[in-house]
């Protein structure tokens, strides 16, 4: 069932033209990005899933080394042994499954909105002048972090939650900002605090991207320690029983390089394998691609989310009829989203201490 694939690989990916000059910068830390030219079009070798990328026409096509990759931490986990025979398709969100980057996004998210000139005076008051978010403001990100579908959207959420603070005595909490409040209003939040700021989500991204970007070449351990892992998350990637592939609503070159600071090598995770922003429609459309690709049935696929709302339209979808769907309590689940998901006989709600038990090779 498995593939063989060469570590120097071709991916069109949405790179910021705004932080180009800073990916420059950072890759000689993180990773060789060469750029080797625009496509009109997405090339051909990319194969059956080539056809649910998008914004390919923008991208820049760029040779990536998953061995170029500096992986930070001393205990590396080891490649997988030639020949290991795959059993079963498995993929993984990234963020709240894999890593916990809830206080690195609201860092980043309140640079991104500053270098925007967004706040107004009494949003920038209340921060009381700290370059950091304070605690209370990382808190209550952490709480309603199961309701942002993309990352871009971080920013946005940073904002509102200020906003509704300068609305409201003793905090955002008592202005009426709950996690099921926001998610009931989320596409009105998001799009109405867009409206008034005259940005749209392309602006997001590139400003979202360039400070991560900016933050990776001044300072990349801090940016690096600003994430964490889940216990036994990467090794049990790295030990997967089947093939393995992220699919994450974060760029993927930051994807990339915190998984191989992670630990987890290209010869048990290539760079091809990990769908960023940009690189696909639906997360639907990336598992059906593998399960054609791969020739997998249903049975022997395996999702792994965190957000309700995308395994509730993987049910919807009739391609995905017996994939085997997996709600990760550990990461950004709302307790009500655990009662939906209870309800659910086709997702199985996964504690962390199960995880390596479902996944790695015994």
């Amino acid at each position: 069932m498995g593939r063989t694939r060469s570590l120097l690989v071709l991916r069109p990916i949405l790179f910021a033209s705004a932080a180009t000059s800073a990916a420059a910068a950072v890759s000689p830390l993180v990773g060789r990005f060469v750029p080797v030219g625009r496509i009109a079009a997405v090339p051909a070798f990319l194969g059956p899933r080539s056809q649910h990328y998008r914004g390919a026409a923008q991208g820049t096509v760029l040779a990536t080394s998953a061995t170029s990759l500096m992986a930070t931490r001393t205990n590396q986990i080891g490649a997988e042994p030639e020949g290991k025979e795959k059993r079963g398709l498995y993929l993984f969100d990234f963020d709240g499954v894999i890593c916990d980057s809830c206080d690195e996004c609201t860092i980043a998210a309140l640079r991104t909105v500053r270098s925007l000139g967004v706040l107004d005076d009494d949003e920038e008051a209340i921060l009381e002048g700290t370059e950091s978010p304070p605690r209370w403001l990382l808190e209550e990100m952490r709480e309603i972090r199961p309701a942002i579908e993309v990352g871009w959207q971080i920013p946005v959420m940073l904002a509102v939650l200020l906003n509704q603070k300068k609305g409201g005595e003793g905090g955002a909490k008592s202005a009426g900002v709950t996690t099921e409040e926001v998610i009931t209003n989320y596409e009105s939040l998001v799009s109405s605090t867009l409206g008034r700021w005259g940005k749209t989500d392309r602006d997001m991204i590139e400003a979202f991207g360039g400070v991560r970007d900016r933050w990776m070449a001044d300072d990349l351990q801090s940016w690096l320690e600003a994430n964490s892992f889940y216990p036994g998350i990467p090794e049990g990637v790295s030990s997967c029983r089947g093939e393995a592939a992220v699919v994450t609503t974060k760029q993927q070159r930051f994807a990339i390089a915190l998984m191989r600071h992670a630990g987890v090598e290209g010869g048990n995770l290539p760079d091809s394998d990990i769908y960023g922003l940009g690189m696909y429609k639906a997360k639907s459309d990336v598992i059906v691609d593998r399960m054609k690709e791969g020739k997998y049935s249903p049975q022997d696929t395996h999702f792994f989310e965190d957000r309700w709302p995308t395994l509730a339209k993987c049910l919807k979808d009739d391609r995905l009829e017996g994939v085997r769907f997996y709600l990760c309590d550990w990461g950004y689940v709302a307790p009500h989203e655990r009662e939906l998901a209870k309800a659910e006989e086709r997702v199985e709600i996964l504690p962390l201490n199960r995880f390596g038990d479902v996944v790695a090779s015994p």
